[in-house]
């Protein structure tokens, strides 16, 4: 009696099976919240409700939301290149430093390509606070920001990935809510930027796994527990929130109301930038980099 064998998926290809659908989500979010947030009218009512509570703060956080802003520059991206190139070079990991430095241009300039020429934002007839067809989709400062702490889990050692990953995901939120602050941005328009940087993170992965002969084993990877909640939590919150006061915050003039509608949109800015981390983390688990 013979016994028919089943066809077995090697092991090195788990990883890039892995990554292909991570990939695969990444662009599948960034198309969602594109027309989700900018081809709908619920979405469109959501995005101007947070809007409007953002500009409520303008005057008593200016100088810190440009504080934070004036950080975000063409300088800083060169000085994230420099320091990538040289905790790459310390650890003797040359390809990681080429790759990270790819990854930051890739992301930069795919996300002024799609806010430029790809994303159009029609006028629905919504009397938004911002133009209704000035298109901020996704945010170049919340790109920026992210893709260097991006960048930066990718060639940091394994014993600080965790922690630059936390540090990377709360810095470009932050700068994302500064810009929301400033009247630059809406909350979709960052977390549009955060996909376009996780998935230029999954091709920077592919490209040192392709690069490695060396198996990775699936139980290199533990998900962070207390990042995973975080995101969940923010985008959940964030979506019930948001939905639930999107009307009423609407053209309203109660400063409660707007308020509490900026507080959906910044809780789905930091639930969306954990989330993207979570998966740029598995990512660079699956590439084997650091070890």
């Amino acid at each position: 009696m013979t016994t028919q064998l089943l066809p077995t998926v090697p092991d090195w290809t788990r990883p890039r099976l892995a990554l292909g659908g991570l990939g695969a989500a990444y662009l599948v979010a960034l198309v969602a919240v594109y027309l989700l947030t900018v081809r709908t009218v619920p979405g469109r009512l959501v995005s101007d409700a947070a809007l409007r509570g953002a500009l409520t703060t303008r005057s008593a956080a200016s100088d810190s939301v440009h504080a934070v802003l004036d950080v975000v520059s063409v300088g800083s991206l060169a000085v994230a290149t420099a320091v990538i190139v040289v905790i790459a070079l310390l650890r003797l990991a040359g390809r990681a430093a080429i790759v990270g430095i790819g990854l930051l241009a890739a992301a930069n300039v795919s996300t002024w390509l799609l806010k430029n020429y790809v994303f159009s934002r029609p006028d629905l007839g919504l009397h938004e606070a911002a133009p209704e067809t000035l298109n901020s989709l996704p945010s170049g400062h919340a790109t920026a920001a992210f893709s260097a702490a991006a960048a930066l889990v990718l060639v940091v050692p394994v014993a600080l990935r965790r922690v630059a990953s936390v540090i990377g995901a709360t810095a470009g939120a932050l700068v994302a809510i500064a810009t929301m602050s400033a009247g630059w941005h809406r909350a979709g328009d960052a977390l549009a930027a955060f996909c376009v940087v996780g998935f230029w993170s999954v091709v920077a992965a592919w490209v040192l796994l392709r690069g490695s002969d060396q198996e990775v084993p699936e139980d290199r990877w533990r998900p962070p527990g207390p990042a995973a909640r975080i995101a969940l939590v923010g985008v959940g919150a964030g979506t019930a929130v948001s939905v639930l006061l999107a009307l009423l915050a609407h053209h309203s003039t109660s400063t409660p109301v707007k308020l509490t509608a900026l507080l959906g949109g910044v809780l789905l800015v930091v639930g969306g930038a954990f989330a993207a981390m979570l998966g740029i983390l598995r990512a660079v688990d699956l590439a084997g980099t650091g070890r």
